[in-house]
């Protein structure tokens, strides 16, 4: 007899699994013609769990059809079920309302940061509520589990100092919106690239080698950063020249601002608004120090204004006559005899 309702209540179960597989299909057929995005992440997201969701669902649905199906544990595994369901749940929420955030940042103005770090704390707050829920589900106090949670923190925060010390240096960083993801910068070690993402311990930077510089946050908070983003794309190059003592400073200054404008008007990502001039600096061992300022719209730009400047500044003063001077050191020879 016992065999009889065991077996029929395995075959309910074979049915409920059939029907559930059924109805998932044609709900995924239904989202797949949708046409708006968030259903399309929803879909992606949900597909893995929904499995899980279908087994449970129909065991489920077997111990309260049909309670010979766990004859004498049916009140045991009918909670565990209900707990797999919630943790479940729980990871599917964490992640669709992280993965919803970043859809919704993408599409609008919003200046927020999309790091990895800001997602992390999101799932992790969306687990702490699911763990509460199940805790309460098994009639756990919650009070307990806060004060268990506290203590367990006080202990593992002094055992990972630096590892919290990176998490809230990277807090920082993203607070205070000084350096964000997609910021070109240089470090202080003098390595620059862009930033491309700010997690929960590091900051990861691509150099222009497409090769990836990972810094600590807490290293990165205690150092000297040069953010060519901020507070505007644009920025002056500084070039430094120096001439020979003999040369006219008057044409020097004459021919290198008529190089500089050309190069400002005809090279793509020279400011051609932008005024260049010269500033002389100093007296060398060998010449005239003295600067050329000019300006770019964007970082990248940097590299070939300068590279078009050296060449063509160089051709312009070979034509005038202006020097380059090499150091020179003068060395003088006494004659006199003791």
């Amino acid at each position: 007899m016992v065999g009889r309702e065991l077996l029929i209540s395995f075959a309910a179960f074979i049915v409920f699994l059939t029907l559930l597989f059924i109805l998932r299909k044609l709900l995924f057929g239904w989202l797949r013609k949708l046409t708006q995005d968030y259903f399309g992440i929803v879909l992606k997201i949900i597909r893995f769990p929904s499995l899980l969701w279908v087994v449970l669902i129909s065991l489920y649905l077997t111990l309260r059809l049909y309670p010979p199906f766990a004859i004498g544990h049916g009140a045991f595994l009918e909670k565990v079920f209900m707990s797999l369901l919630i943790l479940s749940l729980t990871l599917f929420f964490a992640n669709l309302t992280s993965e919803l955030l970043r859809f919704y940042l993408s599409k609008t103005s919003m200046r927020f940061p999309q790091t990895g770090i800001i997602f992390a704390i999101i799932k992790f707050l969306v687990i702490v509520l699911g763990i509460i829920t199940l805790l309460s589900f098994w009639r756990v106090p919650v009070v307990h589990f806060v004060t268990t949670l506290g203590i367990g923190g006080l202990a593992i925060s002094l055992a990972l100092q630096g590892t919290l010390s990176n998490f809230f240096s990277g807090l920082n960083i993203i607070a205070s919106r000084q350096i964000e993801v997609g910021d070109f910068v240089r470090l202080e070690s003098g390595e620059e690239g862009y930033v491309q993402d700010i997690t929960w311990m590091n900051t990861v930077i691509r150099r222009r080698d497409n090769n990836l510089v990972i810094i600590p946050n807490s290293k990165l908070v205690n150092s000297i950063v040069i953010n060519y983003h901020k507070p505007s794309l644009e920025s002056a190059l500084v070039i430094p020249l120096s001439v020979s003592y003999f040369d006219d400073l008057e044409k020097v200054e004459e021919v290198t601002v008529r190089i500089a404008r050309e190069i400002q008007k005809e090279i793509e990502g020279a400011d051609p608004n932008f005024e260049p001039f010269i500033r002389y600096t100093s007296f060398g061992d060998s010449g005239i120090n003295f600067n050329v300022v000019l300006r770019v719209l964007d970082p990248d730009a940097q590299f070939i204004v300068r590279h078009q400047f050296i060449k063509r500044i160089k051709k312009a003063y070979e034509e005038e006559g202006i020097e380059i001077p090499f150091p020179i050191r003068r060395i003088y020879i006494s004659d006199e005899r003791s």
